[in-house]
C-alpha cells in the first residue's frame, strides 16, 4: 500500500523482547481466537525458555508505529534438514484491529521476504481457511493455494479446515 508505511516502521524481535512479544501475541490471540491454529494454553505450555530460544533463532519482526507501539508481528522460521532447508515458513502474522490498513502486514511480510530470499528458495505458510482477508493479503504478496487440510484446527467440539499456500522467493541454493 503506497503512502501508507510512512508511520510504520520494522524491528527485529529478539529473547530480550520476550515479554513484551508473549503479551503482544497473548493479545492477538485471545482477541482473535479464530484466526489461529494455537491459542494462549499453548504458549504457555512452551514456555518462556522455548520462545526466547525461537525468538534467537527464528526472524521475527514487530510494525512499530511512531509512537514505537508494537502494531503488528511476524515470524520466518528455515524448516531443518538437508533435503527441507531450501524452505522457510511464515508464522505468527498478526496485526492490531486498530492499525489495519496502515501498511503494518504489508511492512512486516515485505521484511519477512527480503530475509527470506537470502535463505531459501520458496515459503509455506498456513491460514484458516475461512479467514478470506488474510488469504487475499497472502495472494497479493504471491503466495498460491497448494491444498487444503481438512479437518485441521480442532476448535472445542468443531474442527476448523487450513489453507496451505507457498511462493518462490529466490533460487538460493542453501
Amino acid at each position: 500500500m503506497p503512502g501508507h508505511q510512512n508511520c510504520v516502521s520494522v524491528q527485529r524481535v529478539v529473547s530480550l523482547d520476550v515479554e513484551r512479544f508473549l503479551s503482544f501475541r497473548a493479545g492477538g490471540l485471545t482477541s482473535n481466537a479464530e484466526s489461529f491454529r494455537v491459542g494462549c494454553e499453548d504458549d504457555r505450555v512452551l514456555g518462556r525458555d522455548y520462545w526466547r530460544e525461537r525468538l534467537d533463532r527464528d526472524y521475527v519482526v514487530a510494525a512499530v508505529s511512531d509512537n514505537d507501539a508494537w502494531i503488528g508481528i511476524g515470524g520466518f522460521s528455515r524448516l531443518v534438514g538437508h533435503r527441507l532447508m531450501h524452505k522457510g515458513l511464515i508464522w505468527g502474522m498478526f496485526v492490531t484491529e486498530e492499525a489495519r490498513g496502515l501498511g503494518a502486514a504489508d511492512a512486516i511480510m515485505d521484511a519477512l521476504v527480503a530475509h527470506a530470499r537470502t535463505h531459501v528458495r520458496q515459503l509455506q505458510l498456513t491460514v484458516m481457511g475461512d479467514n478470506s482477508r488474510a488469504i487475499a493479503f497472502y495472494e497479493r504478496h504471491g503466495f498460491r493455494r497448494y491444498g487444503i487440510e481438512p479437518d485441521s484446527v480442532r476448535l472445542g467440539d468443531a474442527y476448523a479446515d487450513e489453507a496451505l499456500m507457498w511462493r518462490i522467493v529466490g533460487v538460493v541454493d542453501p
